[in-house]
């Protein structure tokens, strides 16, 4: 059964299975970094400047940017932006034989390029943060990202800084003709160089050139697009498989980090690290401890918030479903981490309805029949849609707060 309620900027869709009177972002200790977003958040509302860089981590539910595609939309809906920057992109196609890519943005290429996954053990070497490399040893390999529009907002940029293992034998990325930059800045320490545009386009093209007779490579760790105006830049940074471990292996991982200036990150990891046939809680907590360390080194003042597990069913030997309880123990260790490090969660698990749920979203179409694992498009829609109304009442609340009648700088 299926009805609409609208909660806020947002037409919910209505489930009897989905407990709607959960959907809150909870605290558990001290909240003021949270503050400090929220406290960002407000000035662009009220006075359309600034800008607040959110970064959202996950694996294949935040590879595909249904999720988080739709909590950007509903974002930019929420402050009438009509174009915005759809900040960070990987061409997750190119050098992949099977690999899925967004919808709100497309890549084009030439050349043979290989690509490799941080999942994968026989893949080794620098990796920036989002997990996956990309590599061609053709001089004159080009590759082109295209936005797309989406729902209501124009994805357009001005700038994009393009991240790649930058040392002697790397080819030099170049645009290809007939794009033309008004700038370009090289930071070999942070490894990207950037491309400033005279205005917002939807298009650009690149070509890896050999500049010395020494250089025979490049290899790609994703792109930064980015607009001159006030606004919201929500970053997906997601891979297919990822686990914390993952995310570990990737030591380029501070230096991206640094650069995208995070205001809030967004942790959905742990339904991969769930799946291990050995999986410990405590060792699950003391991996995430190590990855949110690194990060706090760039980002000591970002918001933390973690999304715990969706419900999600295992297969025995004889491909039949059974119940996978380790959501229960990724549950309690996203509420023992956000407590530590003064984050925030959002019961992902409970909200859609706790152990043996996925069920109930397949049967209704929102969630894969084939692995119980998986939502369907419209199923991530409903996450995007709920996470939205979540946060907008935890920023309404603020709103209610001393803190909040400090005026804007």
């Amino acid at each position: 059964m299926l009805c609409n309620g609208q909660d806020g900027a947002v037409n919910l869709d209505r489930y009897p299975f989905v407990n709607y009177d959960i959907n809150k972002v909870q605290f558990f200790k001290d909240s003021l970094d949270f503050y400090g977003f929220f406290r960002k958040l407000d000035k662009l509302v009220t006075t359309g400047k600034g800008k607040i860089n959110i970064v959202h981590f996950g694996g294949s539910h935040v590879q595909a940017d249904m999720w988080t595609g739709k909590m950007r939309e509903n974002f930019n809906e929420f402050l009438n932006q009509k174009q915005s920057a759809r900040g960070w992109v990987y061409p997750f196609k190119m050098g992949f034989k099977s690999n899925n890519n967004p919808s709100n943005y497309s890549f084009d290429w030439t050349g043979r390029w290989d690509g490799c996954r941080g999942v994968n053990s026989f893949c080794t070497g620098n990796f920036g943060m989002n997990a996956i490399t990309t590599t061609t040893h053709d001089s004159g390999a080009t590759f082109s990202v295209t936005m797309k529009q989406e729902g209501k907002t124009d994805y357009v940029f001005d700038r994009i800084k393009v991240f790649y293992d930058n040392h002697h034998q790397s080819f030099q990325v170049v645009l290809d003709s007939p794009f033309i930059a008004k700038q370009i800045i090289d930071n070999k320490e942070a490894g990207y160089r950037e491309f400033v545009f005279e205005e917002p386009i939807r298009q650009v093209g690149f070509k890896c050139i050999k500049t010395d007779s020494l250089q025979n490579i490049f290899t790609l760790f994703g792109l930064f697009c980015d607009l001159d105006a006030p606004g919201i830049n929500y970053n997906a940074i997601g891979a297919n498989g990822a686990s914390i471990p993952t995310y570990l292996k990737c030591n380029l991982l501070e230096k991206e980090i640094a650069e995208l200036k995070p205001d809030l990150i967004i942790f959905s990891v742990g339904i991969n690290d769930a799946f291990a046939p050995d999986f410990c809680q405590s060792c699950f907590e003391h991996n995430y401890e190590e990855l949110i360390k690194r990060i706090k080194k760039v980002a000591p003042n970002a918001a933390i918030l973690f999304t715990t597990n969706t419900d999600s069913y295992k297969k025995n030997r004889r491909g039949k479903f059974y119940q996978n309880i380790t959501g229960l123990e990724v549950k309690s260790a996203m509420q023992n981490l956000a407590t530590k490090y003064n984050g925030a969660v959002w019961d992902l698990f409970s909200i859609m309805g706790g152990l043996g749920s996925i069920e109930f979203w397949a049967r209704n179409g929102m969630a894969s029949n084939k692995d119980r694992v998986h939502l369907s498009a419209r199923g991530y829609r409903l996450l995007g849609d709920l996470m939205f109304v979540a946060f907008i009442r935890k920023y309404e609340e603020y709103l209610k707060s001393p803190v909040s009648k400090i005026k804007h700088d």
